[in-house]
């Protein structure tokens, strides 16, 4: 059939010819070209700009690629004058491109020779990965990085990176705490105020201690702990009206610049985070308990010179008195059998009562996620209210006790601890615990205590200071431990006006030279207390007051 027959045939539909077949192949082939080079050039554009991107900005997707430069800022930590606690310093970091290495073993061999805290098995380990790159040491300074740079090795390279810095190093670092390598608070104010100290253009944070009490507190601890060989030492200064902690201190301690390179148990802040059995400090707050639920008066006295026993304990004193004593004298003396006597006419109800709302029955309200929670019998019978008055059968921190012991003291108000300077957004808050008449009269018993009680090793000329020794055994299978004591006290000053406590707690003190075999708190921790009120007082513009010698409260001459 000829192609005009075919036409006539299908008059509708049109009938390609060879020409016309000829030119459709070329335009086809045409429009696939264009294709072609648009996808070309897509795909190689998107290889330009993701070179652009690792070239400028380092790899975010994995360990495989080149670093990306930290960007996070955080403010600074001062303390409540204002002196740099942790600060942010640009610093160096060093990163190798395994590729790019020409020779391994020379380069660890290098590198270590002006970085001698390297470990030359671990750099020749990495210089020799398959990988894009891999850290070498992060945070040098700009001296470190000239010595490597001056070394000209390929495939060495630096990124410059933001450094969380600690200028007082052991110095508070419980309180300070520390960051991790990205800028993220890992422990202490650093946790603790972790999105605060994160915000844009955040100010400094200020908080409540004072560097030079701390530095006293730290360095009489530290005497402490080496002359009488003990374990551990926690101490705390503590504002009692304010509830600002002005120094806290917990050794063995660590330094936050370098806190992979430190001991575990070094971190551990025993002033908030471990719980004792604190023994007598325990006693005054009995006695404050005493007043006021009127169970005795100053005046009443009691046959403590007699075995006592409840149910089948016998309370014992180690320094029995020959005559019955009112309550002024059994917390001089410490009786445990008159302070037991006490606590069963108080009863075990109004004991719960009085030791939750001055917060010893719960963990310590403040910021540090560092702050352990009390360990509290289960059956609280009446055995329970007789230990528990002279603080055994109970374990709390030391930080706890002080505030405790502050709120008797502070008119009778508790206020919460706090690391952060109080100012218009942080007011005190209080609540009443005990009335002013009680809160002034244990005042005038703890100082009896320092005059004329265990206490007197705690006394400073001028100060008027308050206090209360605590000895207790330690815990141990099948009842407590004789030779391992914690020993502790618990001191407040000036007289005239309560405005400080400190506490000091011994973790298995030594007898040493001119303890006569003790290893008592009255031989060790009213020392190193009244030794810290001496150094800090005159810091905290607390005014000396050199008296003549001059009655007790209760009648007996005594030393100011």
């Amino acid at each position: 059939m000829s192609v005009t027959q075919l036409k006539d045939t299908i008059p509708n539909r049109k009938v390609m010819t060879v020409a016309d077949d000829e030119y459709v192949s070329v335009s086809e082939g045409r429009i696939r070209i264009r294709i072609g080079m648009c996808i070309f050039m897509a795909v190689l554009m998107l290889v330009i700009l993701r070179l652009a991107e690792v070239s400028l900005f380092g790899d975010k997707s994995g360990s495989g690629a080149l670093p990306t430069a930290i960007t996070t800022t955080r403010a600074d930590i001062v303390d409540r004058n204002g002196a740099v606690l942790a600060t942010t310093l640009e610093t160096f970091s060093l990163y190798a491109e395994p590729r790019k290495i020409w020779n391994v073993e020379e380069t660890a061999r290098k590198l270590v020779a002006v970085r001698p805290d390297l470990d030359i098995d671990v750099v020749r380990k990495r210089l020799s990965m398959d990988r894009a790159f891999v850290w070498i040491e992060r945070g040098l300074t700009p001296k470190a990085r000239q010595s490597v740079f001056a070394l000209g090795l390929p495939g060495l390279a630096f990124r410059q990176e933001p450094k969380r810095v600690y200028p007082r190093g052991h110095l508070a670092s419980h309180i300070v705490g520390f960051t991790d390598v990205d800028l993220n608070g890992a422990a202490g104010g650093e946790r603790a105020f972790n999105e605060k100290l994160s915000a844009d253009n955040a100010p400094a944070t200020a908080l409540s201690i004072d560097m030079r009490a701390q530095f006293a507190l730290s360095d009489e601890l530290q005497k402490g702990l080496e002359k009488y060989g003990a374990l551990s030492i926690a101490g705390v200064v503590l504002n009692l009206k304010t509830g600002e902690i002005v120094a806290m201190a917990s050794l063995p301690n660590f330094d936050p610049n370098e806190p992979g390179a430190t001991l575990p148990e070094t971190r551990f802040n025993h002033a908030s985070m471990s719980t004792y059995d604190l023994g007598s400090v325990f006693k005054p707050l009995t006695m404050a308990m005493a007043l006021e639920e009127n169970a005795s008066s100053l005046t009443e006295t009691y046959p403590v010179q007699k075995p006592f026993k409840v149910r089948n304990k016998f309370i014992r004193d180690d320094h029995p008195s020959k005559t019955p004593l009112a309550m002024p004298d059994i917390l001089a003396q410490s009786s445990n059998r008159g302070t037991a006597m006490l606590a069963l006419k108080i009863g075990a109800d109004a004991q719960k009562k009085y030791l939750k709302e001055l917060g010893l029955l719960d963990r310590v309200p403040f910021e540090l996620v560092e702050s352990a929670k009390p360990q509290v019998q289960d059956r609280w019978i009446d055995l329970t209210t007789v230990t528990v008055s002279y603080g055994h059968g109970i374990s709390v921190t030391p930080l706890s006790l002080a505030a405790a012991i502050g709120a008797m003291l502070n008119d009778g108000e508790y206020v919460s601890p706090t690391l952060l300077k109080r100012d218009a957004a942080h007011p005190v808050q209080k609540r009443r615990v005990f009335a002013s008449n009680t809160s002034k009269t244990m005042r005038d018993m703890m100082r009896y205590v320092v005059t004329h009680g265990t206490g007197k090793k705690a006394r400073v000329k001028g100060y008027g200071v308050m206090g209360k020794t605590g000895t207790a055994e330690k815990p141990a299978i099948g009842g407590y431990d004789e030779k391992r004591l914690v020993t502790s006290f618990v001191a407040a000053f000036p007289y005239e006006d309560p405005t400080y406590v400190v506490m000091v707690t011994y973790d298995e003190p030594k007898a040493v030279e001119g303890t006569y075999g003790w290893a008592t708190a009255g031989w060790n921790a009213a020392s190193t207390t009244g030794n810290v009120i001496e150094r800090i007082a005159p810091m905290l513009g607390v005014e000396r007051k050199l008296d003549p010698i001059a009655m007790s409260p209760f009648g007996k001459r005594a030393l100011p």
